[in-house]
């Protein structure tokens, strides 16, 4: 979908990225620790990285996308999970 509007909007200067966030320390990821009765450091350790994410992590994303810093960035989608799916 990202790929696909990214391709139609170009022709309009309009750029299409999407960011696609793992366990991020957020009231989410706290009620997933009481659910399933796991603390928040174990799910951590499920994480490449060993630490959830964290808002600024997300928000960091979100700023340098908004920044004509990657005025040449559109199509792509980025990942933020401290290598979750890389496995």
């Amino acid at each position: 979908m990202t790929k696909d509007a990214a391709i139609e909007y170009a022709a309009q200067g309009v750029r299409v990225n999407s960011i696609h966030p793992g366990y991020i320390d957020t009231g989410m990821v706290a009620y997933a620790s009481e659910t399933t009765k796991h603390s928040k450091s174990e799910l951590a350790q499920a994480v490449p990285s060993g630490r959830l994410g964290t808002v600024e992590d997300v928000s960091n994303m979100v700023l340098f996308l908004a920044s004509d810093e990657s005025s040449h960035v559109t199509g792509a989608e980025f990942v933020i999970d401290g290598g979750g799916t890389a496995r």
